[in-house]
């Protein structure tokens, strides 16, 4: 783990933060990102302008009084100016914003002129040239800076004050000659051997930080050329507090700075997790209460994530059995949860959007039902939609999720004794006449059921809330509740318990909702484990349905309890479910398997034959 660099005593200009922070990441806009040789781009200028980034650069040749502007003289085009590609659209832009260079008048643009020939002759034209330019250099907000070649600093005083100069690391500068510095460069390549992969030995880290310190000392901010250009890289130079990005990709690193918010987390308290005593955990005896928890959309990197934010503490992993699910459909490579979840409900791999039917729409038997005839009581609640499709998976027989008042109707007909979520639109007025008659007893608020007497139905809009909105203990309470019913069936008992809120965080992209959610959930997790402990009759399975997101964890620190992701994705993806067990028969789930094994496993674990 990269440690962060020094605390910089000042605050640059363009609104960097001081390392007091929690982690750089958080400071990066897109104001820090460096369009490296911009004209090679497909758009020179516009396509970095409209993307803000805070830097542009261009490589100029003086041919007969016009800077011409190319990599190479090979490459020179006399309608590739520094006028025609640079300085008009600057000015343009001045003038529709009234001034400013961004309509945003806070945001700022630096345009680094390299000059390729003698500076002498170059940078009088490039003074002659910009004399027809007085909105650009009486602008506050456009910054020109000359790199390659250049003057001595003590000339930097014979150019025009709009004119500020790329700074070596290695000149000592005089108070007046710095004031003329508009940033320092360094060859990345001549400082480390190091190629963006991994991390930086830490003799190259030392040397990065003693340069960017070099620069911060002196007030300036600093950029290395030459440095590697993909996300890994990015993330460690802004980890080491580098102040502009340099990249020839400028939509990846738009869209990667643009993010960094809703790609971070850290945790603002920890908790403390139930220690298990393992005493039935991995027996072969019998079980009579089966608890399947289920954090949809969820796979190893959501859990090590929450774990990290957690400082290294998360219930779910002091289950020694673990496996992997195949999670695809019958009919598609990636499913959806419909599917996901009748194959834990029935042990049949159905087609998306199919709810407890196999793919020809017939009905299929389920947990709820096939334990009912032993004796066995059931318990669903989510985070969710109570018609949601994992719930419903559970009770419902339709070949469209999105069906909620048949799939609630499907309920009152179901041998499932407890249901407790969110808010549904199936709750017509011809459901709720079905509910009434069929005596189940009905509550619109949690908090409002004492004690469970029969068949009962909470749909309680807190549910919905996310944990960071103000839901509370709910999970917790709800799985409560419906344990203190369950248990006191002598034969035993099923609960399934989704947090929906998981799969909303990935689909969003929101790290901080995918992990504050998870480590709610995980407190139940904490719960469930406990009771087997007690009961010592008890099996607890912890798996998604599947993976959303496509989550990758670029850096984290378990001390501090912070972590930084990147999703490839905002739906779901093929990603094998990590499955996570503990009490008798938890060493069957072992493995890579298909998820339809989950439901046989738990049958088994019944001791139920099929």
């Amino acid at each position: 783990m990269m440690k962060l660099s020094k605390k910089i005593a000042v605050v640059l200009a363009f609104g960097l933060f001081t390392q007091n922070q929690a982690q750089n990441y958080l400071k990066y806009t897109v104001g820090n990102a460096h369009s490296h040789n911009d004209y090679q781009q497909e758009i020179p200028f516009w396509q970095a302008y409209y993307a803000s980034f805070g830097s542009i650069e261009a490589d100029v040749f003086l041919v007969k009084g016009k800077l011409w502007v190319a990599h190479t003289e090979k490459e020179l085009l006399p309608d590739r100016t520094l006028e025609s590609l640079y300085l008009d659209p600057i000015s343009k832009q001045i003038k529709l914003n009234k001034g400013n260079i961004y309509s945003d008048s806070t945001k700022k643009l630096q345009l680094l002129i390299d000059i390729k020939q003698d500076y002498k002759t170059s940078l009088n034209a490039l003074v002659n040239i910009l004399k027809k330019y007085p909105e650009i250099t009486g602008c506050p907000g456009i910054k020109m800076v000359i790199t390659g070649a250049k003057p001595q600093p003590g000339d930097f005083k014979n150019y025009p004050d709009y004119l500020w100069f790329d700074g070596d690391l290695d000149t000592n500068y005089t108070g007046d000659q710095l004031k003329r510095v508009g940033m320092f460069s360094a060859d990345f390549q001549n400082l480390v051997k190091w190629n963006g992969k991994g991390i930086p030995r830490d003799e190259e880290t030392e040397r990065i930080k003693k340069a960017v310190e070099k620069a911060h000392v002196q007030q300036k901010p600093v950029r290395f050329y030459g440095a590697p250009d993909f996300t890994n890289a990015w993330v460690n130079l802004m980890d080491l507090d580098v102040d502009y990005i340099n990249t020839d990709h400028i939509p990846d690193l738009k869209k990667f700075i643009n993010t960094i918010p809703k790609n971070f987390y850290k945790s603002t308290k920890e908790y403390e997790i139930y220690q298990p005593t393992y005493k039935t955990d991995q027996t072969k005896k019998k079980v009579k209460n089966v608890i399947l928890l289920i954090p949809d959309g969820t796979s190893l990197p959501q859990y090590y994530a929450a774990f990290t934010a957690n400082k290294g503490k998360l219930n779910v992993f002091n289950m020694k059995s673990t496996g992997l699910s195949k999670t695809n459909s019958s009919n598609a490579y990636i499913t959806d949860s419909a599917p996901g979840s009748t194959a834990f409900a029935t042990g049949v791999k159905t087609k998306n959007t199919f709810v407890g039917v196999d793919d020809k729409g017939k009905a299929l038997a389920q947990i709820p039902d096939i334990i009912a005839a032993k004796g066995l009581d059931s318990g669903l609640i989510s985070t969710g939609d109570i018609t949601d499709a994992t719930p419903a998976d559970f009770y419902a027989h339709s070949d469209n999720r999105n069906s909620s008042e048949p799939i609630l109707k499907d309920f009152v007909n179901s041998k499932t004794k407890i249901l407790i979520g969110g808010p549904t639109g199936g709750l017509s007025q011809e459901n709720g006449q079905k509910i009434k008659e069929a005596r189940i007893d009905f509550y619109q608020d949690l908090k409002s059921v004492s004690t469970i007497n029969g068949r009962t139905l909470v749909i309680d809009p807190l549910a919905s809330r996310r944990i960071s909105n103000g839901r509370g203990n709910w999970l917790a309470d709800a799985f409560d509740l419906t344990l203190n019913d369950l248990k006191e069936n002598k034969k035993g008992f099923f609960m399934m318990v989704e947090a929906s809120q998981t799969d909303g965080g990935g689909h969003s992209n929101n790290l901080e909702q995918l992990v504050t959610e998870l480590l709610d959930f995980d407190h139940v997790v904490g719960k469930a484990m406990k009771f087997s402990d007690e009961n010592k009759e008890t099996l607890v399975i912890v798996v998604g349905d599947h993976e959303t997101g496509g989550l990758t964890l670029l850096d984290g620190s378990l001390k501090e309890g912070w972590v930084f992701g990147n999703f490839s994705t905002n739906d779901h993806t093929s990603i094998p479910s990590s499955v996570f067990a503990y009490g008798p028969h938890s060493q069957e789930f072992t493995g890579l398997f298909e998820n339809t094994e989950i439901f046989n496993k738990i049958l088994s674990a019944y001791g139920i034959q099929r």
